[in-house]
């Protein structure tokens, strides 16, 4: 009983510990977002551009498989009960909630922390282990502007474009592949659709892209700059505890953002 309370209170305290200084660390990168005049140095840029690349591309086969089967079991599991009972009017709001609004950003970026997370936080914490970050900071390049910011704006525009691409390919995709089982036309379909989303869904979809594109490159730098240690062997557990965390805070402000939307009307 004894092991079991001080099992808890050391996970109370590494947990706390841990929140306070990724909070010092987010208001740090805040800061240096807000700094614009060391935006435009040509490394920078590349790390943006490098950054959107390989998260945005780079997942377009996973989101596109994910895409097409979450489309396919909306649409075959949703549709033809709303349709059956006459209620045709929902079919657009059925597809606008789960796809648009909720699952869209939610799926693209458990991918992207799949994806990209481990690989932020890996090559940060081997980056550190090198020594590479002291070196930077003896040059005057402040890692925030050079390494964190470029990730937060790259990861931005990448989730962003693969959640306009997700909601395409679940849309499309979903009716293609479901349409032989369907009594409604693609005409009816994607005008249902087009009626049922309003200026307030597009803009929750483009705010929780922005959110959760910025949260993980933010979180996994925090834990391959700021929790690694100097050992090689932590390089794993810092990528694991990075990804453990990015899902954490992605459903946290997924379920925030939506409340906030839902009770404001």
């Amino acid at each position: 009983m004894l092991r079991t309370i001080a099992s808890l209170g050391c996970f109370s305290r590494d947990l706390s510990s841990g929140m306070s200084g990724q909070l010092r660390f987010t208001l740090l990168a805040l800061r240096a977002v807000l700094d614009v005049s060391k935006w435009g140095r040509g490394a920078a840029v590349r790390v943006v551009l490098d950054q959107t690349w390989y998260t945005g591309v780079g997942a377009l086969s996973s989101v596109s498989l994910i895409a097409l089967v979450f489309g396919f079991l909306v649409v075959v599991q949703a549709l033809p009960a709303v349709v059956d009972v006459g209620a045709h009017h929902w079919v657009g709001t059925i597809l606008v909630l789960t796809i648009v609004r909720e699952f869209g950003p939610l799926l693209t970026g458990m991918v992207v922390i799949s994806r990209s997370g481990t690989a932020i936080a890996s090559e940060l914490a081997v980056t550190k282990i090198r020594g590479e970050i002291e070196v930077l900071e003896s040059m005057g390049i402040d890692p925030f502007h050079f390494i964190v910011v470029p990730r937060m704006i790259g990861g931005a525009i990448a989730v962003f474009s693969l959640v306009l691409y997700f909601d395409v390919i679940a849309l499309l995709g979903g009716y293609l592949v479901a349409s032989p089982r369907l009594a409604i036309t693609f005409e009816a379909f994607l005008g249902h659709f087009i009626d049922a989303l309003s200026l307030k869904d597009i803009s929750l979809s483009i705010i929780k892209s922005v959110i959760i594109g910025t949260t993980i490159p933010l979180i996994s730098c925090y834990h391959g700059l700021v929790r690694m240690g100097r050992a090689s062997y932590e390089v794993p557990q810092v990528s694991r505890d990075a990804v453990i965390r990015c899902m954490f805070f992605v459903f946290l402000l997924s379920a925030l953002i939506s409340g906030l939307f839902y009770f404001s009307g």
